[in-house]
């Protein structure tokens, strides 16, 4: 059924029978209603996919902060007795550096609030909803 329906100008509408109007209230009704829930499942799948991505980076960088963790663990642990263990205190730095920038991207992706455009169109029609009445 297509989201469009038949727009009925002001003569039109006097003509009708309140059964009529009813009938015609409650199609332009139930046509709003699919197409908000049409747009609003679109949007919630788009910040779902964004949150899967955002998930992965935040995953990754937790890894790789472990990683670098247990890295820089290790290296303190080996330089008390010996100072060869420098290259392993580099290397873990670099991992947790990395797994910081990896982890601070995925946070930056996670969406801040859900589902903003349905949330204003919606607003915007309660706003018009109750102007009309008035």
């Amino acid at each position: 059924m297509d989201v469009e329906t038949e727009r009925l100008d002001a003569e039109q509408l006097r003509r009708m029978s309140t059964a009529e109007l009813v009938r015609h209230a409650l199609d332009e009704t139930r046509h709003l209603v699919r197409a908000e829930v049409r747009v609003a499942r679109e949007e919630l799948r788009e910040e779902v996919a964004e949150a899967r991505v955002a998930g992965v980076l935040l995953g990754a960088g937790g890894a790789l902060a472990v990683a670098g963790l247990t890295l820089l663990l290790v290296a303190v642990a080996l330089s008390l007795p010996l100072r060869p263990s420098s290259g392993a205190l580099l290397v873990g730095l670099l991992v947790l550096l990395v797994g910081a920038v990896v982890g601070i991207a995925g946070l930056r992706r996670i969406p801040r609030r859900p589902m903003p455009r349905t949330q204003e169109r919606l607003r915007k029609e309660l706003r018009l909803a109750r102007e009309s009445r008035h």
